[in-house]
């Protein structure tokens, strides 16, 4: 890093449920371009600039094929759509559907994820040092280099933007001295950043326009309203917590292989003539994928479509199945269901989004901007244009509201994570979830009725146990790089180790439904962090003298205390940093990932040499456990009578 804290290199990887996207830039240069990854393997000379999110199933292929390296596989040899069973209800949803290309457990899941992301980083590390100079003997691996994932908005419980962050590094981002992983903004976040600074679109913003940004990817459409605080230098800020839902283009795909199949249920004579996987084939295939994206475009308005059939011949017909030389055909009222079915979920979002937005007392949404795989759909947008069309004649929000396609709607994300990156544009986040410490407190009859109760016997005092302390509550607004604190008194007898665990929650509730404590509902566990005292250096460790008169005799017994600032920062996706301070003095690690194990002789950053430990320790917080990283104090100790 440089001495403003920017890496040589900057890669963003939008992971997405069908396809995959990279970009990169050099933030130390102020006109350094956004640069695509648009030469993969398999993709021949065709300037792809997303790779199908594909592997194969052959775990003993030494190759291991993925992303274009797949599609001449049969569709039983590789995997798909992996990405959205990382939330274990979806898995858990497929499992009681009966989806039979769903992985078998969370286990399989993060291996496949791993596997296929591996491969990515592998690529990446080779294409982009042939894009610039380096210094005699430097390797990429001795670059400074930051790698950012964005992460979809229904990914609300912190425990799977945590088991995403393992998976990253599993995967290989993050791994050598100089190299850095992170979550950045959201899909929808990213998309409004491109939208702002003109890179996804020519819309000529001004400060106070609010603009809806809707991402509407291959498994989920995420939401995002925000209002321009600037123009030059851009920035803007959240006015309400980013939403999602599970619809996306891959359930246009499903919608489609139930319409093949119920014409090969009430026609099985014909399925000798066709592949095994002939619905799954024709869902995926590049053929579909053109009318998806053209269909609802004027020179595409026509009664029927033909949709030519992989792995069927030429000449092949069969009029009860609706195949003609080869292509399947349907009718326009056909496709249009398949998009009609998502599209309703859409539209009930958008009006819940409104809802709150006119409820809040915002008066005017200027814009609506689509991105994304299935909003980059002409059909999708002219629907979407109709509806608020039609509901301007309701709500006065959005009488005037223009919706508008971006510029590059399938790869806004990534080009917003590298410049909300570079520039800092998203000012203020609302934050999503609530989260808090589980504390003592001292206590007090009138207000700890019925509460468990602890006698400390250093101090011989009473306090009530398992309370909480609520630092971001979900609907907060959060200004950019705010860290919140909590004060903690821990004590230990001289003779017992000086270590303490503190126990990070969180809730899905606002303030005024959030529990005071672990016994009511509503709260669920995060992690647990262990602080260790060490002995060594400044002035967070005291020793106390309790005394006590035994008939003529003054007994006097000593103890520590130590006091500690335990300090948190929320991204925009839920991903949680700790630090702690103790008398004003930052102890070891700042704001950095909690996979990290801090040692306490560094004020700073973790030295490179202790950057990585051993992975059993790093991983120990994982949301199997609950147990923790470990944060390491060295303080001196000093007597107080």
């Amino acid at each position: 890093m440089d001495s403003l804290g920017k890496p040589d290199i900057c890669v963003a990887i939008d992971f997405g449920t069908s396809h995959t996207g990279v970009a990169w830039m050099m933030p130390r240069d102020q006109y350094s371009p956004v640069q695509v990854i648009n030469d993969w393997p398999g993709g021949g000379d065709n300037n792809e600039r997303k790779v199908p999110s594909v592997i194969s199933r052959n775990q003993k292929d030494p190759a291991m094929r993925w992303g274009f390296l797949c599609d001449e596989m049969d569709e039983s040899e590789k995997w798909r759509f992996f990405k959205i069973f990382l939330d274990p209800e979806q898995l858990q949803l497929s499992k009681q559907e009966g989806i039979s290309w769903a992985p078998e457990n969370m286990a399989q899941v993060h291996q496949l994820v791993t596997d296929f992301l591996h491969h990515i980083y592998l690529h990446i590390s080779h294409i982009i040092p042939l894009h610039f100079g380096r210094s005699p003997g430097e390797s990429w691996d001795d670059m400074a280099v930051e790698f950012i994932f964005s992460v979809p908005t229904t990914w609300e419980k912190p425990n799977i933007v945590r088991s995403f962050l393992k998976i990253i590094r599993d995967a290989g981002f993050g791994t050598a001295e100089r190299h850095e992983a992170v979550i950045g903004l959201t899909e929808a976040e990213a998309a409004a950043v491109a939208t702002m600074t003109r890179v996804g679109s020519a819309i000529p913003l001004r400060n106070g326009d609010v603009f809806l940004s809707i991402d509407a990817g291959g498994g989920t459409t995420d939401l995002a309203f925000v209002q321009i605080t600037s123009v030059n230098p851009p920035m803007m800020e959240q006015i309400q917590q980013v939403r999602g839902t599970g619809i996306g283009s891959m359930m246009v795909d499903k919608s489609l292989r139930q319409l093949v199949s119920d014409r090969l249920q009430r026609h099985p004579e014909a399925q000798q003539y066709l592949p095994a996987d002939c619905a799954m084939k024709l869902s995926q295939s590049p053929y579909f994928r053109l009318v998806k994206h053209k269909f609802g475009q004027p020179v595409y308005d026509q009664d029927l479509f033909r949709i030519q059939m992989i792995g069927v011949h030429h000449a092949f017909s069969h009029e009860g199945i609706g195949v003609h030389n080869g292509h399947m055909v349907f009718t326009k009222q056909e496709l249009e269901s398949l998009f009609d079915t998502q599209l309703k979920k859409i539209i009930k979002c958008v009006k819940e989004a409104l809802d709150l937005f006119e409820a809040e007392g915002y008066k005017s949404v200027k814009y609506v901007i689509l991105s994304g795989g299935l909003g980059s759909s002409a059909y999708i947008f002219q629907k979407l244009d109709d509806f608020f069309l039609q509901q301007s004649s309701t709500r006065a929000c959005v009488d005037g509201t223009r919706v508008q396609m971006c510029a590059d709607p399938q790869l806004v994300v990534v080009k917003g994570l590298l410049l909300e990156r570079k520039d800092s544009i998203l000012r203020t986040r609302v934050a999503r979830a609530s989260y808090g410490v589980v504390i003592e407190q001292p206590y007090s009859k009138r207000d700890h009725f019925s509460q468990r109760i602890r006698l400390d016997p250093l101090n011989q005092k009473k306090y009530v146990t398992d309370q909480i302390e609520w630092l971001v509550k979900r609907g907060d607004r959060i200004p950019a790089n705010k860290v919140f604190s909590v004060t903690i008194e821990r004590r230990a007898a001289l003779e017992d180790p000086r270590q303490w665990t503190e126990h990070i929650v969180w809730s899905e509730n606002g303030e005024n439904w959030l529990p005071r404590n672990m016994t009511e509902p509503g709260v669920s566990p995060i992690m647990d962090l262990l602080i260790r005292v060490d002995g060594g250096a400044p002035s967070s460790l005291v020793v106390k003298k309790r005394r006590r008169s035994i008939l003529f005799w003054q007994i006097s017994k000593q103890y520590y205390v130590c006091k500690y600032d335990l300090r948190l920062y929320v991204g925009s996706s839920g991903d949680l940093r700790l630090s702690v301070f103790s008398s004003g003095i930052k102890m070891p690690g700042s704001i950095a990932p909690l996979m990290a194990q801090w040692d306490a002789d560094t004020e700073h950053e973790p030295r490179p040499e202790q950057k990585r430990t051993d992975p059993v320790e790093l991983m120990a917080f994982s949301p199997e456990s609950f147990s923790a990283s470990r944060i390491s104090l060295s303080p001196t100790p000093a007597v107080v009578s």
